[in-house]
């Protein structure tokens, strides 16, 4: 089915170093798919810096925890992970039943709380985990307020440096299908978290080389998967060759 990047993709390529920014449908609200997850990274460091939670402490995973489908090497009911361990899954393999074990210690009235005061409104999760749900699909974002997390973290603000240093390892690491670590050379540091969903494949970048760092956002909907994946990696390159070479 052909595609209009205008009408199905939410988009925002931002130059940290210069301003530069181009953007399609960046308030528009998507599915976010695993996306959510660095939101959700973000506010369980930011409350174990602040000693509300302990990122040593064990986290058991409750049948509730495992309504999606797991992906291999994830966790399931009656594990006891730390939460330390759950964030590094979130990332590794994009466990979803770490993800909800952690919004459940959380809160997931308190996270969407925490995300409006943040700065990202429309960053959202369900109030209350839905079994009947298709993958997810009820938490929502922008790449707006993707594009405000990632800036953030690129300049280093709102978490301290140790904080941010955990939650930059966590970005570090790959989760296949990754059409930017598939695509661009080995001289760009790529931080990032994917999702996808089976009309869907977002993600939220830093793309990073001696030259400077820049915000690649994509989120969409109502898509083949593999012309997302073509959009994004087309975008990634394009960003690399524009800011970053």
């Amino acid at each position: 089915m052909p595609f209009d990047p205008q009408l199905d993709y939410g988009v925002v390529v931002e130059d940290l170093s210069s301003g530069a920014r181009t953007s399609i449908n960046e308030q528009r609200v998507f599915p976010s798919a695993s996306v959510y997850k660095l939101a959700l990274a973000w506010q369980v460091l930011s409350q174990a810096e602040h000693g509300r939670v302990h990122l040593d402490a064990p986290l058991e995973i409750l049948d509730e925890d495992a309504d999606e489908a797991e992906p291999e090497g994830g966790v399931g009911p009656g594990d006891r992970p730390t939460m330390r361990e759950a964030l590094n899954a979130m990332f590794s393999v994009s466990s979803n039943a770490a993800a909800h074990a952690l919004l459940r210690t959380l809160g997931r009235h308190e996270f969407n709380t925490a995300m409006n005061a943040l700065g990202l409104p429309q960053t959202r999760v369900p109030e209350a985990s839905d079994p009947e749900s298709d993958n997810g699909v009820e938490s929502m974002t922008t790449a707006d307020d993707m594009a405000r997390l990632l800036r953030l973290i690129g300049e280093r603000q709102g978490l301290g440096a140790a904080t941010q240093a955990e939650l930059r390892d966590l970005l570090a690491q790959s989760s296949s299908p990754d059409p930017l670590r598939e695509t661009l050379p080995d001289d760009v540091t790529i931080l990032d978290k994917t999702g996808n969903l089976v009309d869907a494949s977002n993600v939220s970048a830093l793309l990073s080389s001696d030259r400077g760092t820049v915000i690649l956002i994509v989120l969409d909907e109502q898509v083949n998967p593999g012309n997302a994946r073509a959009l994004i990696a087309q975008l990634g390159r394009a960003a690399y060759e524009g800011y970053l070479q």
